[in-house]
């Protein structure tokens, strides 16, 4: 079973690279991050937190145009070039079929961010020792590869969900729509429970609070702000509880996921 997820793997893999999936996006990053060299110039203090902040917002942008573009038109029933039709028509069982499409995005997804976050660590270096020590006081490395970690959970979870989209409905657009829609209402829905908390509804706060369950907060994953500071805590304290909460929902949506497969009519 895992030489066949891994076969899978593979030839998505090579047909991402193929595409020039990555490539782009590289290039499109690097452009980008090497704009915070002119970028940082116009901040007039505390450079080195707005220079942090640019370079993971980089890596954002890039990680979100691959999950909703490429990794949309990866996993989505296409009619036209029936591809899951294709695969299927080997020895390969669908559940097999929904982990080594998401092995071989995830491991895609860990390439892109691991290149971004070299070159990203590498232009802070250089914008650090370009201005005097009062402007970029600090840069954790340590804070700076967690920060990282955390987007990294936080793209899993989301390439867990557009799977989970591609087995409901067909076709790119709609499993785009959806996808959009479910990041934009976990964004949001932690800004309705704070608007709610002093109104005394408790039935209102706990609907609220219990839609946490399907729709995670991805502040939680969002470490950028400890890069430029000098904070001692170990780096477990943050990591425990988030690691574990981003593999459980990705665990349960993928098993629900291999279910709808297998109910699903491909005709």
């Amino acid at each position: 079973m895992l030489s066949k997820i891994w076969s899978l793997a593979r030839l998505v893999i090579l047909d991402g690279l193929r595409r020039h999936a990555l490539i782009g996006l590289l290039l499109l990053a690097l452009l980008l991050e090497a704009a915070g060299l002119f970028f940082f110039q116009f901040i007039p203090r505390d450079i080195g937190r707005a220079s942090a902040d640019f370079i993971l917002s980089v890596g954002w942008l890039t990680g979100f145009l691959f999950l909703f573009f490429h990794a949309v038109q990866v996993m989505a029933w296409d009619e036209e070039r029936r591809t899951i039709h294709t695969i299927l028509a080997r020895p390969i069982s669908r559940t097999q079929y929904v982990l080594g499409v998401y092995l071989a995005l995830a491991l895609l997804l860990l390439v892109l961010n691991i290149v971004l976050a070299a070159i990203g660590y590498g232009i802070l270096e250089m914008i650090k020792g370009s201005v005097k020590p009062v402007y970029f006081t600090h840069l954790s490395l340590g804070h700076y590869g967690l920060s990282w970690l955390g987007l990294y959970l936080m793209e899993l979870v989301i390439l867990a969900v557009i799977l989970f989209f591609s087995g409901l409905v067909r076709g790119g657009f709609p499993v785009l729509l959806l996808s959009v829609s479910y990041y934009f209402i976990c964004t949001g829905l932690p800004v309705v429970r704070e608007a709610v908390k002093g109104d005394g509804d408790a039935a209102l706060a706990g609907m609220l609070k219990g839609m946490t369950a399907f729709f995670p907060d991805f502040s939680r994953f969002d470490f950028k702000s400890l890069v430029t500071t000098t904070l001692e805590r170990p780096l477990f304290h943050y990591l425990g509880t988030d690691c574990l909460l981003a593999a459980a929902y990705v665990a349960v949506v993928l098993a629900v996921t291999a279910i709808i497969y297998q109910k699903r009519d491909l005709q």
